[in-house]
């Protein structure tokens, strides 16, 4: 008699099993490769010790977002890093994502290109290539996931008002056919938002690069390369794009955060005469206090103090352990880790880094006297921000005395002191003490 499956294990034989039809192989997933060494220099004093790709937006670095969109659809996640690597690394080394995630160090800021080739021992097949301290909509990365198909070879361009800040493509026929670096009085254009999709074999491209009169290695110049014997299709991305070059982006990539990707959630207490409206979101162990007028969108972090009788207008962005208190007034603005604006101050379109104290009256302020749009002394330079309203940036650990005034436009760097009734009119850097 024939031995049933069952008969076979009592029988303390060993049952054949068999073969298994070979599951259908999914298509090729793409690697992601993120460049995230670059040190923000122009988002000074924010950066001054804390890595761009790692300033936070709701709380969450700007590269975790890229990351937590990409992870389901990459291969794997290469992360070329520079200076301040360790708390890039230490920081993924608690999320989920980290399984997927390789590290590789360019030791020396010698340009896109040569940060690119420091990915190239981590790569295996078609690939992604953008700059991790960008802010893109999550619509592109639902894009990426159709389009990045081996063999097909694209850029993801941005049409812009004012293209003479970007480099800007020529497009011929639905591809690349030139570049140009920040054309002056370019007008609308479409500009290089630093996304491609490419094949392993472009690596080649960049070990036959050359330095460039300011003496790096463009990524731009390889592609141009690459364009001339490979199509490489511009596709027109329509939905938000945000470079974060300048403390004003941030704070902008900050509102659209607010906007688009907040979810609505009080876990925090709310006092008996609070009034909010619109969306709001307030973390673990937060206190509204009675009085406080919200008006949405903003967010609010962990073990915060709010009021009695603060102003949050639209856009306020606050991390935990803050305590923005009576009658303080916030529009627009971005308050981080541990810092206090506890009475009787005006926060109007400005950045405060952590552990940063205002005393009472101090006062933010984000309009010209002559109503012309900010501008801002950067690395030297005078830059037009092109915002009517603009506030400041507050260094780490900087601390004002009661009344002060700090000018639209200023940077201030950390550990700064400002003397009582000083009104700040120029730059602050880090360890100065303001006297008048």
């Amino acid at each position: 008699m024939k031995k049933t499956r069952k008969q076979t294990k009592k029988a303390g034989t060993r049952a054949v099993k068999r073969p298994r039809p070979a599951k259908k192989t999914r298509k090729q997933l793409p690697d992601y490769v993120l460049l995230a060494a670059g040190k923000g220099t122009r988002l000074w004093p924010i950066t001054e010790d804390t890595p761009k790709v790692m300033i936070r937006v709701m709380g969450k670095p700007i590269i975790e977002w890229m990351v937590e969109w990409i992870a389901g659809q990459a291969n794997r996640i290469v992360v070329v890093v520079g200076d301040g690597k360790e708390k890039v690394i230490k920081h993924f080394g608690k999320t989920p994502y980290r399984a997927k995630m390789f590290f590789t160090h360019q030791e020396k800021q010698l340009g896109t290109g040569h940060a690119l080739l420091r990915a190239e021992r981590f790569v295996s097949n078609d690939f992604v290539v953008l700059n991790a301290d960008t802010f893109f909509d999550p619509a592109v990365f639902s894009l990426l996931r159709k389009k990045a198909v081996p063999g097909s070879y694209f850029t993801m361009a941005k049409t812009v008002p004012d293209a003479s800040k970007y480099g800007v493509f020529s497009v011929k026929a639905g591809a690349v056919t030139g570049l140009v670096e920040k054309p002056p009085e370019a007008g609308e254009g479409l500009v290089n938002t630093g996304l491609f999709h490419l094949p392993h074999g472009f690596f080649s491209y960049l070990h036959g690069l050359k330095p460039s009169p300011r003496g790096e290695y463009e990524l731009t110049d390889a592609i141009l390369e690459f364009a001339k014997k490979e199509r490489l299709k511009a596709i027109v991305f329509k939905e938000y794009w945000n470079d974060t070059g300048y403390f004003w982006n941030y704070l902008d990539a900050s509102a659209f955060a607010l906007d688009r990707l907040m979810r609505p959630k009080v876990l925090g207490k709310m006092e008996k005469g609070v009034h909010v409206k619109g969306r709001i979101f307030v973390g673990r162990g937060s206190v509204i206090k009675s009085g406080t007028y919200i008006e949405g969108p903003a967010w609010i972090g962990k073990n915060c103090v709010i009021g009695p009788r603060a102003y949050l207008r639209p856009h306020s962005a606050i991390e935990d352990e803050c305590h923005v208190g009576n009658s303080t007034e916030v529009k627009n603005s971005i308050i981080l880790r541990g810092s206090n604006a506890a009475h009787l101050s005006y926060l109007g379109d400005s950045i405060v880094c952590e552990e940063a104290n205002l005393g009472a009256g101090t006062i933010l302020s984000n309009l010209r006297f002559d109503e012309s749009p900010v501008k801002v002394t950067i690395k030297g330079a005078r830059v037009v921000s092109e915002k009517k309203k603009l506030g400041c940036v507050i260094g780490r650990g900087t601390k004002t005395g009661a009344n002060v005034v700090v000018n639209p436009g200023i940077l201030i760097g950390s550990n700064c002191r400002i003397y009582p009734g000083a009104v700040v009119s120029k730059n602050a850097e880090s360890g100065s003490v303001v006297v008048r």
